[in-house]
């Protein structure tokens, strides 16, 4: 709906701007000088906010030798190497089996605990049995897959007071 009240007024300007009044030259200039300022402001914050996203990383691995409980086999390294504390972190698991491109296994994980700027922590994760594709293997065994971790949601400020 904002993109037809916002091309039917540039139309408007347009119309008016071609008969030459000079109100409506005015009134498009200021327009498009305030689109401007805006774009270029909302523009700014996006890279800025790409960039703290980007310096979030999650890497995974079945390693039993840091995942010592078999409920949960895969490791979790978050970094957090903005300069914004996180207080929330959404990645997604994929698993490949060994030699292939399919995808075998796909399930969102989360972290809800403050992550400080510079912090790195290493969190266990267990695997969801409905994440596999099928057929479901019936022993799950995640040292026979790839593991790749996709960052999908990272909440900055500071963590809720916990009580």
């Amino acid at each position: 709906m904002a993109f037809v009240v916002t091309a039917a007024v540039a139309l408007m300007l347009i119309e008016l701007f071609l008969r030459r009044r000079p109100w409506a030259i005015a009134l498009t200039a200021a327009i498009a000088v305030i689109a401007t300022i805006v774009w270029l402001f909302s523009d700014g914050q996006s890279r800025q906010q790409q960039n703290a996203v980007s310096a979030v990383t999650v890497t995974v691995a079945a390693d039993a030798s840091v995942c010592v409980d078999p409920a949960l086999p895969i490791s979790a390294t978050l970094a957090n190497n903005s300069d914004a504390m996180v207080n929330r972190l959404l990645f997604d698991l994929v698993g490949r089996e060994e030699g292939r491109t399919a995808i075998a296994y796909r399930g969102t994980l989360r972290h809800d605990r403050a992550l400080a700027p510079g912090e790195t922590l290493t969190r266990c994760y267990a695997l969801l049995y409905h994440g596999f594709s099928h057929p479901r293997p019936q022993i799950i065994d995640a040292t026979k897959y790839q593991w790749t971790a996709h960052v999908s949601l990272v909440g900055f400020g500071n963590a809720p007071v916990e009580q």
